[in-house]
């Protein structure tokens, strides 16, 4: 038996679990569901035992244990308030927490969120310990703090607030935020050296990065005006915070926003981009480079828990290009998407993020081979035929998806994703010589800036010009979920037929090759025996009179 199908049992039994607890999470499940799928699975280890039920039995055996897995991190993972919670005293009543920056700040145009790691809480003239994280939000003019920064922090800490058409709730529970502070009052009391409780001092590592990103971004800012800097702040750090608000809707409108977004969309319109850039490369010759890229492209952004899976996703994809080998890569993103939702099943209810980078990633995987025989007479120079063909195919299987979370349809994404991407490996390459040059000299790289402001203004510009165009994109919020179950339905009907047919069309080629061959040796054996007969004529038949000699 091949251990795929053990794999697809474990791995397809433990992802619907998890997506099927969303509506169940409880930090201790009724025992009898534990009995239940240990029985059922000591029969499929019965099974195993026997020759003629092996099969059957590995394949039961593994499901069970997937079951059960996945109720065992929902159980793991579901928190629990407790006294101890800082969320509990989100009563109305100002309050003081002493705490750690916790993350690299989120510094936008008007705001900066901070994630503070609580440690104290005084109410009252009463200091209690407390654990958990809140969101704190700092209106600009406020002094800057950095990660690992120990503040004090005075205001009203609130609750989450959530309508019908977003949880905000659920999505800060990805990041285990349960409680917020708008506008508080924050002051410095220190900064990693300061003495703490294990756990609360920051990573040196991480320190180092955000420092260097940082410094990156406020050199990005000397050697390029807006909004051509805000937009190579997202291209190299991830970083949009500082983006004009008309810009951002028009890239919102054309669908392309996943070019300063971190996440496995991103990072694959990346590897697409790079493709096309070393299009002049053999295919394993470009691996390399874009792994360097990826793995630049998640240190410069931080690390964080969205690049780093972002970055895996990516890797994966370039892995399956690679190997072209589809069925050890679907083993690998079910594998990878395992050990992320092992860790934070969350991600999988309430992260976009983390649903649009697997949709995309699978849409190249599967839909992408597909459409190859549609596209045949689109040019191959520059890399054009695979551009579209991989971001068409991401397209179909996360544009949906987008419609149905945020309400809104791109109908000219395909467009401004062929004509804009190609020019970003430029722009980040020519904006990182920039902006290194500005730190030996600071006029020669703004000299060089001057080159690097072509391609972003050309991607700029094309936001803008095709978002002006009548019908660029359509809101539709409300979408019932029905239609998006139709969609995919249809598509993942449209893809077996599609896998069918050319299942059929590889055998009846497989097969003729193997009649020509067949042709081909009777053809030669016959032309061997008359050959052979031809001589024996031409010798006087010599062989057969020996031996009748000798008889």
């Amino acid at each position: 038996m091949h251990p795929s199908y053990i794999s697809y049992a474990f791995l397809g039994s433990f992802l619907t679990a998890v997506f099927f607890l969303q509506w169940w999470q409880e930090p201790a499940f009724p025992w009898w569901i534990f009995l239940v799928l240990g029985s059922v699975g000591f029969f499929g280890f019965l099974g195993c035992m026997l020759k003629t039920t092996r099969r059957e039995g590995a394949v039961v055996l593994a499901t069970c244990l997937g079951t059960m897995m996945g109720f065992l991190v929902i159980a793991w993972s579901t928190h629990i308030p407790s006294p101890e919670n800082v969320e509990t005293y989100a009563t109305g009543e100002e309050i003081a927490i002493r705490g750690t920056i916790a993350d690299d700040p989120d510094r936008r145009a008007l705001k900066t969120n901070y994630v503070v790691r609580a440690e104290l809480m005084k109410n009252g003239g009463r200091a209690i310990a407390v654990v958990g994280r809140v969101l704190m939000t700092v209106r600009i003019g406020n002094p800057l703090f950095e990660y690992g920064d120990v503040i004090v922090a005075r205001g009203t800490l609130e609750l989450p607030e959530s309508d019908d058409d977003f949880r905000y709730d659920n999505y800060l529970s990805v990041k285990d935020v349960y409680s917020l502070m708008n506008d508080p009052l924050i002051e410095h009391t220190g900064n990693g050296s300061t003495r703490l409780p294990t756990g609360n001092r920051g990573n040196v590592l991480l320190k180092a990065i955000y420092r260097f990103k940082n410094s990156l971004q406020e050199r990005i800012n000397l050697v390029l005006p807006e909004p051509h800097a805000s937009l190579l702040a997202g291209l190299l750090l991830g970083s949009r915070g500082g983006m004009p608000e008309d810009l951002t809707q028009d890239f919102r409108t054309t669908g392309l926003t996943h070019i300063v977004a971190i996440s496995g969309y991103n990072i694959t319109m990346l590897i697409t981009v790079m493709g096309t850039f070393l299009f002049w490369l053999p295919l394993k010759w470009r691996f390399w480079p874009s792994v360097l890229l990826i793995a630049g492209f998640t240190l410069l952004t931080g690390a964080s828990a969205s690049a780093v899976r972002a970055a895996v996703m990516g890797i994966l994809g370039l892995l399956a290009l690679q190997l072209n080998r589809i069925q050890t890569t679907r083993l690998t993103v079910l594998w990878s998407a395992f050990l992320m939702l092992a860790w934070n099943p969350k991600q999988l209810w309430y992260d976009a993020g983390f649903q649009l980078s697997f949709l995309a990633l699978i849409g190249v995987l599967e839909i992408g081979p597909l459409l190859q025989p549609y596209l045949r007479r689109l040019p191959k120079f520059l890399g054009i035929q695979e551009s579209f063909c991989l971001t068409l195919s991401a397209q179909m299987l996360a544009s949906p998806w987008i419609l149905y979370l945020f309400g809104q349809f791109s109908l000219i994404a395909p467009v401004s994703n062929l004509l804009a991407p190609p020019a970003v490996p430029a722009a980040m390459l020519l904006g990182t010589v920039s902006v290194l040059l500005s730190g030996i000299w600071l006029p020669m790289g703004r000299m060089t800036a001057v080159i690097a402001w072509l391609p972003l203004q050309w991607i700029t510009g094309v936001a803008r010009l095709l978002s002006s165009l009548p019908y660029a994109s359509f809101d539709l919020p409300g979408l019932s979920t029905i239609w998006i179950v139709l969609y995919y339905g249809l598509l993942v009907g449209w893809m077996i037929r599609k896998n069918h047919t050319l299942r059929l069309a590889t055998s009846a080629m497989h097969a003729a090759t193997q009649l020509a061959q067949g042709k081909s040796l009777e053809r030669f054996t016959t032309h061997t025996a008359e050959s052979s007969s031809s001589r024996s004529n031409a010798t006087g038949s010599s062989f057969p009179s020996a031996a009748g000699a000798g008889s």
